[in-house]
């Protein structure tokens, strides 16, 4: 025998209490909370749904109808806000309420399976909402697959409600339930409970270890990519530009007597500095452009499919405007200039270490040669396969 309502009861309880927990050891995200109040909300409405008598002169089902309308509500406001979106709590209330007022007042009166219909309905449009913001979720999170896995699992049997009414409510209502008239029950119970509960833990700590993880890898100054992050991300592409058969450019920047600007001008002018620099940097190069702060006034960016005249073209724009902006510093404006070293490699996959190295030494001619100017150098492949570097 299989005392289904007890089941069912029993494992949204600890589903929301898993989740309560997890949201009490990380209260910065109240989505957990939301999540919990959702699979709790469903217990109660399960609860209910099981005694099939009047509380106060009220129907339990109907009761029970609009608190998993509402958990179903919750539980999208919860994933809404895993994706940093408000949800006003009217919204939430509104169609539950509705539903209770119309039952309640009578004012439409329909069978037991034109009300499963109407309410695996409403809530078949939630899981949709749900799949939704769990699609448009970061896809670097591996548990949002299965969660959306799992939606449509739900989804799956909500449908077969609409097209088969009244086979949830036997299960839930006959005296011993038999196992083919639990199967169904049962696996919702399965997904939509434990398996869920455990999966939304999983990615909030995938969320926050992704946080972190791009922590870093971003300069928390400038708000690029650091060194960590361009020394990762570089040799990947470089290995796709070679398989593409993509020319490839490096330009190495390095600003002007930098430390000159912060003892006279103070670090705050110093880091002004910068920023003003990466802003500059940011709107002159495309959006797939790997550009990244590598030292103190030190930075490099990556790019590929590009030929000499478009990098040569990107290096000029970015010094002259540059040393044409003026940075306030207090009640003084200063000036600064930038030294660029280009290396170009046209189809070889040359590694990293050479086309640094090349930019490199592009970069020290420019600030030999004067500063405030772009020097270039091409890394060619010898007759014996072996790469080298010529001066431009």
């Amino acid at each position: 025998m299989v005392d289904l309502p007890l089941v069912a009861i029993t494992a949204k309880c600890v589903a929301g209490a898993l989740l309560i927990y997890a949201w009490v050891t990380n209260r910065h995200t109240p989505a957990l909370a939301l999540w919990a109040i959702g699979f709790l909300l469903g217990a109660a409405a399960t609860a209910l749904i099981a005694i099939r008598e009047p509380i106060g002169g009220v129907r339990s089902i109907d009761i029970a109808d609009a608190l998993l309308i509402l958990a179903y509500g919750v539980i999208w406001m919860g994933a809404r806000s895993f994706n940093n979106r408000k949800t006003r709590i009217v919204y939430i209330l509104s169609i539950p309420v509705a539903w209770f007022l119309v039952r309640w007042m009578e004012i439409w009166n329909f069978s037991d399976s034109t009300r499963i219909a109407v309410v695996s309905s409403i809530l078949l449009c939630y899981l949709g909402l749900i799949g939704f913001e769990f699609w448009r979720s970061n896809r670097a999170l591996p548990s949002r697959r299965p969660l959306i896995v799992i939606v449509w699992v739900q989804a799956a049997i909500l449908l077969s409600r609409l097209l088969w009414p009244g086979w949830d409510l036997r299960a839930y209502t006959e005296p011993h339930p038999t196992l083919s008239s639990a199967e169904p029950m049962l696996l919702e119970l399965l997904f939509q409970t434990v398996v869920a509960a455990f999966l939304l833990g999983f990615l909030m700590k995938e969320r926050r270890e992704e946080y972190h993880r791009r922590a870093s890898l971003v300069d928390s100054l400038t708000g690029i990519w650091n060194r960590r992050a361009f020394l990762e991300h570089a040799p990947r592409r470089l290995r796709r530009a070679a398989i593409d058969e993509h020319a490839v450019a490096l330009i190495a920047f390095d600003l002007d007597q930098f430390k000159f600007i912060n003892d006279t001008y103070g670090h705050l002018a110093g880091d002004r500095t910068l920023c003003s620099f990466c802003d500059i940097v940011t709107d002159a190069v495309r959006a797939n452009d790997l550009f990244a702060r590598i030292g103190g006034e030190e930075f490099a960016c990556l790019f590929v499919d590009i030929s000499p005249a478009e990098a040569v073209a990107i290096a000029e724009r970015v010094r002259r405007r540059f040393a044409d902006m003026q940075i306030l510093s207090g009640q003084s404006l200063l000036h600064a200039t930038v030294s660029s070293g280009l290396a170009m490699a046209d189809q070889l996959q040359p590694d990293l270490e050479a086309l640094m190295s090349a930019a490199d030494r592009a970069l020290y001619r420019a600030k030999e040669l004067g500063r405030n100017r772009v020097e270039f150098e091409t890394v060619t492949p010898d007759a014996n396969g072996v790469r080298n570097s010529e001066a431009v």
